[in-house]
């Protein structure tokens, strides 16, 4: 039973069983606690230092075994990077298709206000990325109004459904600040709630005032903005959750009434003592 728990616990992930030799000294510790006298004990305890190819006096596998079965990402950092290049790619697409989008409005209508465009895009079906650049603008433009709005009112910080740690909150008011200094367009406060123009046009409301081509241009900048906040918030979070991955190593340890200290990974010994707590 402690053979089976052991294949198959932490270790379980490398996807290799034990060598014979390894799973006959296991075996062994497991039907002789009663008798550690019958254990087979190395000779000399465990120096302070550990010798160099040392390995668990258990499973046999030395430092560089482990380090290299628990070098891979967590679960969590693995989803994470996924995300990540996903917004990359994601803000990637976005700085060619605005390229695009520019080029392709026809002369006849660059001189239309952008905001008028959006309220009656089915006037402008001739305009075939049209769908996709309004797509954009409430993915982007509406994100950090409620980001803007967020951070003015004191309120839990999220980007594209990802918490903002709270003590990040002075430095996203600065790149807010000064996002708004650079395209000199305000983002949501709380008086646009008794606004009367942005109540009836919400995110469009930002648009105003913008030609066909400035408007696709403040589009371009916006997004990239706001992608840049998912990556800089998801990057922390993959930082955080690379913290929590868990450490192992080879140590010297003294089983209760064993004659000599032993060197055993801390993977073994966590094993031994969730089943055979006595032996610790």
């Amino acid at each position: 039973m402690f053979d089976s728990h052991l294949r198959h616990g932490l270790w379980g992930v490398c996807g290799r069983s034990v060598k014979a030799l390894r799973v006959r000294r296991i075996q062994r510790l497991s039907s002789h606690l009663p008798r550690p006298e019958r254990l087979l004990l190395p000779k000399d305890s465990p120096s302070e230092q550990q010798p160099e190819g040392t390995a668990c006096w258990l499973c046999g596998r030395t430092s560089l075994e482990i380090d290299s079965a628990l070098s891979g990402d967590t679960e969590d950092e693995a989803r994470l990077a996924k995300e990540i290049a996903a917004n990359k790619s994601a803000k990637d697409a976005l700085v060619a298709n605005s390229a695009k989008w520019r080029e392709g409005v026809p002369e006849t209508f660059k001189d239309f206000d952008l905001a008028f465009v959006l309220q009656n895009a089915d006037q402008f079906k001739s305009m075939q990325f049209l769908s996709a650049l309004i797509e954009e603008a409430r993915r982007t433009v509406r994100e950090l109004d409620e980001v803007s709005f967020a951070v003015r009112k004191g309120a839990p910080i999220k980007v594209s459904g990802s918490p903002i740690d709270e003590s990040q909150r002075a430095a996203v008011a600065s790149s807010l600040n000064e996002f708004e200094k650079r395209t000199n367009r305000k983002l949501k406060r709380e008086q646009d709630l008794r606004d009367v123009e942005y109540q009836r046009l919400g995110y469009i409301a930002r648009l105003s005032g913008l030609k066909l081509v400035e408007g696709i241009d403040y589009l371009k900048e916006a997004g990239e903005f706001y992608y840049d906040l998912q990556l800089e918030a998801k990057e922390r979070a993959r930082a955080a959750a690379s913290k929590k991955r868990p450490t192992w190593k080879l140590k010297a340890v003294k089983f209760k009434d064993f004659p000599k200290e032993v060197w055993v990974c801390t993977v073994c010994e966590r094993l031994l003592k969730e089943f055979r707590p006595t032996a610790a």
